[in-house]
């Protein structure tokens, strides 16, 4: 990240125009193809639910900086992203980010890290932004493309390896969303025709 998190365009990360104008900015173009893919998820994910404006808004901000989530690794989970837009204001958008992608959920039962301790789990309206970045994560393959969460599965395992810790905090997050009670079938309504939520 060239700017800094008090620079302008940082702080204007709350709505989705200036959320998308940060990933155009700092996005390798491979990047960038994804996150778009996951705010076009987001995006159908907000009509399905009967969103209202903010809580829409909120959703595709969060869908744009979807790149800055956190990663775990061996000395424990990288809370660069979301630590920075925390700095640039955005703390319900922090926790999302932090949150999001099943990483936060996997260190913490890895006992390498308590995140909550830094980044408080989301509740309430924020922790429904949470599960619908979730979905849009899942069902988005590394091209952009809608997928069912095997595919995109396959693709990440073909890309980074069965030990990634990326890949297990993905596999933990499709068991996580199996159990919510409205994500399998937002997943199935996202995904393409005949693939379903078992993909």
């Amino acid at each position: 990240m060239a700017e800094a998190p008090s620079a302008p365009s940082w702080r204007a990360v709350g709505t989705p125009v200036g959320a998308h104008a940060v990933a155009v900015r700092h996005c390798a173009p491979v990047r960038y193809q994804r996150v778009r893919g996951v705010a076009q998820q987001a995006a159908r994910l907000a009509r399905a639910t009967g969103l209202l404006r903010q809580d829409r808004a909120d959703l595709l901000s969060a869908a744009w900086l979807s790149w800055l989530v956190p990663v775990v690794g061996s000395h424990g989970i990288d809370l660069t992203g979301p630590r920075t837009i925390r700095r640039a204001g955005h703390e319900d958008l922090s926790r999302v980010l932090a949150w999001s992608t099943g990483a936060a959920a996997l260190a913490t039962r890895r006992g390498t890290a308590s995140v909550a301790d830094e980044f408080p789990i989301p509740v309430g309206d924020t922790a429904r932004a949470l599960i619908l970045l979730d979905i849009a994560l899942v069902t988005t393959d590394l091209n952009g493309a809608p997928g069912a969460p095997a595919a995109v599965l396959g693709g990440l395992v073909e890309q980074l390896g069965y030990g990634d810790s990326s890949v297990a905090a993905f596999v933990g997050l499709v068991a996580d969303l199996g159990e919510h009670p409205q994500a399998p079938a937002l997943i199935d309504a996202l995904t393409p025709a005949a693939a379903g939520f078992a993909g």
